[in-house]
């Protein structure tokens, strides 16, 4: 049997963090300026899940890929980018653009999501 998840991460906290080694005092106006703003969320309403690859379900590959995306006013997301890989590219490549497919909430803005692969 399979099973999908989903995990949005606290994208901005962590791009905020990163910023503030390089730029301290244009990360932390950024940081407070954005603080109130909501970030932009996948609707999974709105696409069907990633089909699993057939090579990777009959390996039984499973992982976590995260994602990162850039969302448009109109909750289009961009073709996505693998920050992480799940350590298996049919599971990395199925999730980014499958996700790729839906429509986010709250747009514009970037995004960063954690897409689970389990097998049973």
């Amino acid at each position: 049997m399979k099973q999908f998840a989903h995990h949005s991460l606290a994208t901005l906290a962590t791009l905020a963090s990163a910023m503030l080694l390089a730029l301290p005092s244009q990360a932390s106006a950024a940081a407070e300026r954005d603080a109130d703003k909501p970030r932009p969320v996948v609707d999974f309403s709105s696409c069907a899940k990633p089909a699993w690859p057939k090579a990777d379900l009959a390996a039984r590959h499973s992982g976590t890929v995260t994602l990162s995306y850039s969302i448009d006013s109109l909750g289009k997301a961009d073709a996505g980018t693998i920050v992480k890989s799940s350590g298996h590219a049919g599971l990395d490549e199925a999730a980014r653009s499958g996700i790729a497919k839906c429509r986010f909430k709250n747009g514009p803005g970037a995004v960063q999501l954690q897409y689970v692969w389990v097998t049973e």
